[in-house]
């Protein structure tokens, strides 16, 4: 998706005024005479013919009896000065704020072809406010637009423009992406599936991902991270039926990324409110609350359930050979269960490095938010 501007210069503002001018000069009459003729007072034709006051409809009309022109020609010229005086108005006021572009990750989304190349700083700006849907250039306009405020704990670390631009993207995304309603059953169900695509390629079930989660009413989309975008994964409801879980790869473990969409997928199934955006990743701090402590523990379980956990920790064997078969029997990728028994302080960080993997982007991604072509398994990690 590329924002563009068109390059449309204002006119020169032309008043009614002066056509009605010409046309009592042209009929000989006098302000006076077609101020009787219409039956108002003079002060009103002699305001308007110095544009102090607008043409209204009536006016319009009656100036159409007396001249043999339609109200609706008034009404247009009326109409086309007031909004080439906004539009002229409109453009000094870009010009004076075009310091905000300092706030947005302009170059990034060049590079990436989601802006045009070769604008001038207005024409940027203005592609911006395009891209953002919103009138105001401060870069907290469009989150404050959809509920959401980054906090003043990290403040000074993440960048409310870059934030506002990746999850402006996912929403893009999000509403190209055609669902059903969204069904908690239905979505239940699906996250049973997907926890069987942790032993796939990422080529293999991105787009699998994609379309069983539609069909529960949530459109799933990566989104490639931005600098001091602040966020690994958002969660929020684009309508009381649609849902969407966006995604990026700052972190590129793969027990990482499979555990952060359980997380997000855990918010829509047990804190279901309306235009509710939960991000992850932007403050520690944040992710200590009981629904968060509820999410988690129920990412846990959508992952690999207690009972099985439970008993494959009372053997402590943690070795490769038994971690691998126990993934087997669950039907999930062994990276999942390293990544759980080194969170847990079951095994060290360096520990069956061999059975990690991660995720990255390829060098030249595409500009679509979610391809599998763009996103490849490297293994082992680094």
């Amino acid at each position: 998706m590329m924002t563009s501007v068109s390059r449309i210069s204002s006119d020169l503002p032309i008043p009614p005024g002066e056509v009605l001018a010409e046309e009592i000069e042209a009929r000989g009459m006098t302000q006076l005479e077609l101020a009787r003729r219409i039956g108002r007072p003079v002060q009103v034709i002699n305001e308007i013919v110095r544009a102090k006051k607008a043409i209204t409809p009536d006016t319009a009309i009656e100036l159409g009896n007396v001249f043999g022109m339609s109200a609706r020609f008034w009404m247009n010229l009326e109409s086309e000065y007031r909004m080439t005086l906004a539009r002229n108005r409109k453009s000094k006021e870009l010009e004076a704020n075009v310091k905000w572009l300092d706030e947005y990750p302009v170059k990034t989304m060049i590079r990436r072809g989601w802006m045009e190349k070769g604008l001038e700083r207005t024409e940027k700006l203005q592609a911006l406010l395009y891209f953002l849907e919103v009138a105001v250039p401060e870069p907290r306009a469009y989150q404050q637009a959809i509920g959401f405020q980054v906090p003043e704990t990290v403040s000074n670390r993440v960048s409310p423009g870059a934030l506002s631009v990746w999850l402006r993207m996912g929403e893009l995304a999000a509403r190209s992406v055609e669902t059903a309603d969204f069904n908690a059953v239905v979505f239940r169900n699906v996250l049973t599936t997907i926890r069987k695509y942790t032993k796939d390629q990422p080529v293999e079930f991105l787009p699998k991902m994609s379309k069983v989660c539609a069909e529960a009413g949530v459109a799933f989309n990566m989104v490639k991270e931005l600098p001091k975008s602040g966020a690994i994964a958002a969660t929020r409801w684009l309508s009381e039926h649609k849902a969407t879980i966006q995604m990026s790869l700052k972190q590129e473990r793969a027990d990482s990324f499979w555990y952060t969409f359980y997380r997000e997928a855990s918010h829509l199934l047990k804190h279901r409110k309306r235009h509710r955006i939960v991000i992850e990743g932007l403050a520690k701090e944040l992710e200590n609350s009981d629904t968060d402590v509820e999410a988690e523990e129920y990412t846990r379980n959508l992952l690999i359930a207690q009972e099985n956990w439970r008993e494959f920790c009372g053997e402590g064997r943690f070795d490769s050979g038994r971690v691998s078969e126990f993934a087997r029997s669950i039907e999930i990728a062994p990276f999942i269960v390293v990544g759980r028994l080194q969170s847990e302080g079951r095994i060290g960080s360096h520990e069956l490095k061999s059975l990690k993997r991660r995720y990255s982007w390829k060098q030249n991604h595409a500009a679509t938010p979610l391809s599998a072509s763009t996103f490849f398994q490297r293994t082992p990690p680094e």
